[in-house]
């Protein structure tokens, strides 16, 4: 006998890029993005990568910035 498991969809996805500060918190990030005119909505699920640099194996602090326009679709 075979059993299908149906996984009901979340709604929408909506993903995000932000560069910024080592040790930014998720607070942060989605407070910046909706200053910048993101709908982060109220269903579905949101993805925030934050992306901090690295020098010498080190957190390197970036300046804020939304990159979510530049990502692939």
């Amino acid at each position: 006998m075979e059993t299908a498991i149906v996984v009901k969809p979340p709604g929408q996805v909506r993903r995000f890029v932000v560069q910024g500060p080592h040790g930014m918190s998720t607070d942060e990030a989605t407070a910046f993005l909706q200053e910048q005119g993101h709908d982060l909505g109220t269903n579905g699920i949101n993805i925030v990568r934050v992306i901090v640099g690295a020098e010498d194996g080190r957190p390197v602090d970036l300046p804020l910035s939304d990159l979510t326009p530049r990502q692939p679709e």
